[in-house]
């Protein structure tokens, strides 16, 4: 009988070899013998699979490791939402995920809590799992990959090519080095920096109600098509909503994703004229405020826009969603050109910038990176926006003042510039000048950037005859 002690454990029965999977920030391929994951740590996981490595329609869902009332307090330990026990989570069961491989709709879905043929075969599965541990079934969870895991990848490749019976996870079957276990501890450090303003309210809010297995876990289903409505492309008499819901079709139809609704085009108050209206335009600390008191009802409303900042970021690595990408995109922007925040909410600006600072060092974990999936706008959207946030910041303080959102952007400059050579003063950057051509020709060019606060271009004020 086996003697291994069961752990956080999620398994995967019948899933075909070679399906992409990912859990967090890392993706492997599965292999004949690969059965689920052990040792998964507390908090916030998300678990996805695919056909392939790009093409391939993605599905995955968020699950919670320990009291998912606990869930979504930041790193003060600040609660976001104070649930009360559901019937469902009020006694949770072991802390034994089962997801089936359904061969109908190629994706992992969950034993049902109200069918008694569903809770036989989940004691089953459970019965069995020192027998797969002792197999070597289960993948060990980490966080992230470790170097001397990189050169054991590397070397043992060509050995296990034709060894499909044994799992490819198992390359952590070596002894540790005091590097990879720093590498690890690192890791996951940073996944709860990423997760921590994620809460369960919020997940609900923004793809739907959760499903809830046999043993009274939830679990919030999305895929990578998922969208916002506003962000989708209709196409009318081929995708429109009369004939996707339509009835009998055997389809369900895809979530659409709740997101906050942000409108950087209109970002003053209803009434608002003259002056009033031109200063709300390019400082949009108004708009910030309204959307936060309007989601404040059951929770903090600054959370609410740090949790969706969290969520809309880590869809777009794992699931290269285009709908939360655009998200992702107008949060940041809100939050920085919104000028008198930075003073007035000064803890939640310096939040969301130790956000995007932790985002940005990890944007390159998932094959492909952040900027790649943006294409060309993606580092000079960021940029940008880092750029006005600097000349704020220094209008507003000296050299000598003490501010949290100073001090969290003075150390994201430095990142930054280290990394990919930003240098965030415009005094930096020539606006205006004469470019020479490779054939010695001299044109004279302006930057682009610079139109908004020149008041030129698109952003020139235009006289209209009443």
């Amino acid at each position: 009988m086996s003697t291994h002690q069961p752990t956080p454990t999620i398994l995967l029965p019948h899933l075909p070899p070679k399906t992409l999977v990912g859990i967090d920030l890392i993706t492997f391929t599965s292999t004949a013998n690969f059965h689920g994951i052990r040792d998964l740590s507390p908090g916030w996981h998300f678990l996805y699979t695919g056909a392939t490595e790009t093409l391939s329609l993605r599905s995955g869902a968020w699950f919670y490791i320990g009291d998912i009332n606990t869930a979504g307090k930041g790193l003060d330990d600040t609660a976001l939402v104070a649930q009360a026990p559901t019937k469902s989570q009020g006694t949770p069961g072991p802390e034994i995920y089962i997801w089936k491989w359904s061969v109908d709709t190629e994706t992992l879905v969950s034993l049902g809590e109200e069918s008694d043929t569903a809770r036989q075969e989940a004691m089953r599965y459970k019965a069995n799992l020192g027998a797969v541990w002792q197999s070597g079934g289960l993948f060990k969870y980490r966080s992230r990959i470790a170097p001397s895991m990189l050169v054991k990848s590397a070397s043992t490749e060509e050995d296990q090519k034709d060894k499909e019976d044994q799992p490819q996870p198992q390359i952590e079957a070596r002894v540790q080095t005091e590097d990879d276990g720093e590498t690890e501890e690192s890791g996951r450090r940073d996944w709860s920096g990423l997760t921590n303003r994620i809460s369960p309210s919020l997940l609900s809010r923004i793809i739907g109600s959760p499903e809830i297995d046999v043993d009274g876990h939830p679990r919030w289903l999305l895929t990578s098509a998922s969208t916002a409505n506003r962000d989708a492309d209709h196409i009318p008499g081929v995708d429109s909503p009369a004939e996707t819901n339509e009835p009998g079709t055997g389809e369900e139809p895809e979530r659409e994703f709740g997101f906050v609704p942000i409108d950087l085009k209109r970002t003053w108050r209803e009434g608002a004229v003259g002056r009033e209206r031109t200063e709300a335009a390019q400082d949009r600390s108004w708009a910030l405020g309204d959307l936060i008191d309007r989601y404040a009802g059951e929770a903090s409303g600054e959370n609410q826009l740090l949790g969706e900042l969290q969520f809309t970021f880590l869809m777009v690595l794992t699931m290269m969603n285009y709908s939360c990408l655009q998200q992702w995109k107008r949060l940041l922007e809100l939050v920085l050109t919104s000028r008198a925040a930075i003073v007035d909410r000064e803890e939640f600006v310096s939040e969301a910038l130790q956000i995007l600072s932790l985002q940005l060092q990890r944007c390159d974990d998932v094959e492909g990176g952040l900027f790649e999936i943006d294409g060309d706008e993606g580092g000079s959207f960021v940029r940008n926006l880092l750029m006005k946030l600097r000349q704020s910041v220094d209008d507003l303080f000296d050299d000598e003042a003490g501010s949290m959102v100073k001090q969290q952007l003075d150390e994201l400059e430095e990142w930054v510039k280290a990394e990919y050579d930003w240098d965030l003063h415009r005094g930096s950057v020539v606006r205006h000048g004469m470019l020479q051509l490779e054939d010695g020709e001299e044109v004279e060019m302006d930057w682009d950037g610079n139109d908004e606060e020149e008041e030129t271009g698109e952003y020139a004020p235009v006289i209209v005859d009443m």
